[in-house]
């Protein structure tokens, strides 16, 4: 009988120490919710051609962008967390890419598809001559130079900054 009550007892015991046990690993957090996604262009930059041996951006506008107008493959500067669309004047004959370390594409304006163009943070959207995407950190770690995808000597240093 004494064996019997303490075998309850013991089994009473483990059944406690099993629930709290899951109550003190349980987690209530929330899922984490993904990052919204951005929408707002910050700045545009329109740019043309000079035959095919360099891009020239000739226009500027909004902020977290920066570069040299009217330099042929000039440096580029955008702000990590921006929105930005590019308006390509220099036509469909000159589609721009952008990629990443190893000569990867991560972003690209023909029919070739880049690494990143369904990173839904990214939302990368190609409307006619124009392409439109946030830089992500993501992006950021990865960009290397912008790039002409006919023409190699169309060739420009992308900076990401905080």
């Amino acid at each position: 009988m004494e064996r019997t009550r303490n075998l309850k007892l013991n089994i009473l015991l483990l059944t406690l120490v099993s629930g709290l046990l899951f109550l003190a690993c349980s987690d209530d957090k929330k899922e984490m919710e993904p990052m919204p996604v951005i929408e707002t262009i910050s700045g545009t930059v329109a740019f043309t051609n000079i035959g095919a041996r360099a891009f020239v951006f000739t226009a500027v506008t909004g902020s977290g962008i920066s570069t040299d107008l009217n330099v042929e493959n000039a440096p580029l500067t955008l702000k990590i967390g921006n929105r930005y669309q590019f308006i390509n004047n220099a036509g469909a004959g000159h589609p721009f890419q952008i990629l990443g370390i190893g000569n990867t594409i991560l972003l690209s304006q023909n029919n070739v598809e880049g690494t990143l163009e369904k990173d839904n943070q990214v939302n990368y959207q190609v409307d006619g001559m124009n392409i439109t995407f946030t830089l992500t950190q993501n992006l950021a770690d990865q960009i290397a130079p912008y790039i002409c995808g006919n023409h190699s000597s169309m060739s420009g240093r992308i900076n990401a900054v905080n």
